[in-house]
């Protein structure tokens, strides 16, 4: 079992670049977020309507460091999405080193935190793309502020997001 933390910017193609991993490697892809919860909750209880625009980003950040503070739910979230789909894997008799788990989260204190959960079998990723955003939340305008193991540049043509996927999938050895 493998945990790839992917970061970047809103817009950066990470979803992309996870979905190229999983066309590639063979293995089995799951791809979490830190924030599905929250959008759920935003959806169902404030009538938030699923688009993204700066006010959305804002609230969702918002509500997730809210969350966060009160009892470090997004993370348990996810922790439990991988411990639910582990077992799954187990009971079904599946080989669970082939599980690659990509984990959206943004914030440098809680990717820290799954890191140190995961050790060794954690990874970090940042995707780069020349966007030009002027975030107004915490959460995006923090992408930056930690040390990643590896980043893949998205700044070129789909060929080449696809080499540099590639060139990841080499780099980590799977």
């Amino acid at each position: 079992m493998r945990v790839i933390i992917i970061n970047g910017g809103a817009g950066v193609g990470k979803d992309k670049v996870v979905k190229i991993f999983r066309d590639i490697s063979g293995l089995r892809i799951k791809n979490f977020s830190s924030v599905d919860k929250v959008k759920n909750i935003s959806e169902i209880c404030f009538g938030w309507n699923g688009k993204k625009n700066e006010k959305s980003r804002k609230f969702l950040s918002e509500i997730k460091r809210i969350w966060t503070e009160f009892n470090d739910g997004p993370n348990n979230d996810i922790l439990n999405k991988i411990d639910i789909d582990t077992k799954y894997c187990l009971e079904k008799n599946k080989d669970i080193r082939k599980n690659v788990y990509f984990l959206h989260i943004r914030e440098p204190e809680e990717i820290a935190k799954i890191q140190k959960i995961y050790g060794d079998n954690c990874i970090t990723l940042i995707i780069k793309k020349d966007v030009e955003l002027h975030p107004n939340n915490s959460s995006d305008q923090n992408v930056n502020n930690y040390e990643y193991q590896y980043t893949i540049d998205n700044n070129k043509s789909l060929e080449k997001l696809k080499e540099n996927v590639k060139q990841f999938l080499k780099d980590i050895k799977l």
